[in-house]
């Protein structure tokens, strides 16, 4: 009795070490860290700021998980392509302008829910996402020039984004 659970033991604990060797060397190891919050410094051009604004969409922002790029069946949030050309649209109807409608949709977006969408989508500087204000200025300018025209710079609109929080943004 004793040699066989003596073999048992031995069968388990040379498994454990095959699986364990095999994990150390043969899988791919990844560590996963918080995304790096992004600082932006005063003149920073209108191309660098659009591709900060890229980088998060696709990246810090998780944009992506709801908005497809291109307009597909089933979509569950306007689509990116032509997004800023939608602002624009939206903007002009609601009388007011397209930087204020976007910086409202970011930070408060149960205000401008997209006709046919549910309203599921979480103000961005707050957690999950939580972005800061160069961050949201980056996003605003991407968004733009998705077949729109690019109003919002940095430092120039920082003060802007600041006052649509205080009033829209619940802070």
């Amino acid at each position: 009795m004793k040699a066989g659970v003596l073999k048992l033991i031995f069968v388990v604990l040379a498994i454990n070490l095959f699986f364990t060797y095999i994990g150390l060397y043969f899988l791919p190891q990844s560590e996963s860290r918080p995304p790096k919050e992004i600082k932006l410094q005063k003149g920073i051009t209108q191309e660098e700021l659009i591709s900060l604004g890229e980088k998060i969409v696709f990246g810090k922002g998780q944009c992506m998980v709801c908005h497809p790029m291109k307009e597909e069946t089933g979509m569950r949030a306007p689509a990116i392509a032509t997004i800023g050309s939608t602002i624009q649209k939206e903007a002009e109807k609601k009388g007011i302008s397209a930087e204020e409608y976007l910086f409202i949709a970011l930070v408060a977006p149960s205000k401008h829910v997209a006709e046919g969408y549910d309203d599921i989508m979480p103000p961005v500087h707050k957690p999950p996402t939580s972005l800061n204000d160069g961050e949201l200025i980056a996003v605003a300018a991407y968004l733009q020039s998705r077949r729109g025209k690019v109003t919002v710079s940095y430092p120039d609109s920082v003060g802007f984004l600041k006052t649509v929080i205080s009033k829209e943004g619940g802070e």
